[in-house]
């Protein structure tokens, strides 16, 4: 009887070992698929905000150029994509169509971070391969629809 209970101890214990592993890869194979979205808010009154944090429009081109960049530095990958929202249809077109040209200005510029530090080479330098390369390996810095 007592060797009946160890191999049902020792059975029970490889199925929890073997279940845990398996809902881990489940978990680190899910974290990986998930998109990580820099996320831009913009009010009637021009207030804007990155994932929570008020930025000042002149400084926001910077601001997205530093996040981005950053992310790549860190974990070699970035943001899946830039979304804006405007928290109101009360935003004047002219206020969002600014944000636009910055959160440009800002993938413009992460663009050349990025180039310089894994080529030597700013991107319209890069042969088409190495621009293709970039273009699937980080398709935030080419993406043109925010919404």
């Amino acid at each position: 009887m007592r060797k009946f209970f160890a191999l049902l101890i020792i059975f029970l214990s490889f199925h929890v070992s073997a279940e845990a592993k398996h809902s881990s890869c489940a978990f680190i194979f899910s974290k990986n698929i998930a998109e990580k979205i820099l996320l831009i808010t913009l009010d009637e009154i021009g207030t804007i905000k990155v994932n929570g944090d008020p930025v000042g429009s002149d400084a926001l081109a910077n601001y997205i150029q530093e996040r981005l960049f950053k992310s790549y530095l860190g974990t070699g990958e970035m943001h899946s994509k830039i979304k804006l929202v405007k928290t109101s249809a009360d935003v004047p077109d002219m206020l969002s169509e600014a944000v636009i040209k910055e959160i440009k200005d800002g993938q413009h510029k992460a663009l050349i971070s990025v180039c310089l530090q894994k080529y030597k080479k700013t991107f319209d330098i890069l042969d088409k391969k190495k621009q293709e390369k970039l273009e699937k390996q980080f398709p935030v810095l080419f993406q043109t629809d925010f919404n």
